[in-house]
């Protein structure tokens, strides 16, 4: 059973420090099945902080936060799933698309 972790966000940001470490936040909305992930990267996003921030997360690190969305719509967060690890990251900014693989479940949210 995966141990339990503090999650915190700030709204408006799309990373959150677990442990030390600012971890990109993903949308549950978007994942395929059990391990998939495909989320659109709408093309303002790139170059904007938050999305740069997000992309700095994803490099420096092989974990992210999975976050529950309140609804598919406005994906407004109703606290976090837990933290995964990942592979196989892709960010396509042509075809606006962001996608990887979870591997494992790294921690809970507490």
């Amino acid at each position: 059973m995966p141990r339990r972790v503090a999650i915190h966000g700030e709204r408006g940001r799309w990373v959150a420090e677990v442990e030390g470490r600012w971890l990109a936040v993903l949308h549950q909305t978007f994942r395929e099945g059990p391990h998939g992930y495909r989320a659109p990267i709408p093309p303002e996003q790139p170059g904007q902080k938050r999305f740069e921030e997000l992309r700095r997360a994803l490099a420096d690190h092989d974990l992210v936060v999975i976050q529950r969305d309140r609804d598919p719509l406005t994906l407004a967060r109703a606290g976090y799933v837990g933290v995964f690890r990942f592979k196989d990251l892709r960010l396509d900014l042509r075809a606006g698309e962001l996608t990887l693989t979870l591997t494992e479940r790294y921690a809970d949210s507490q």
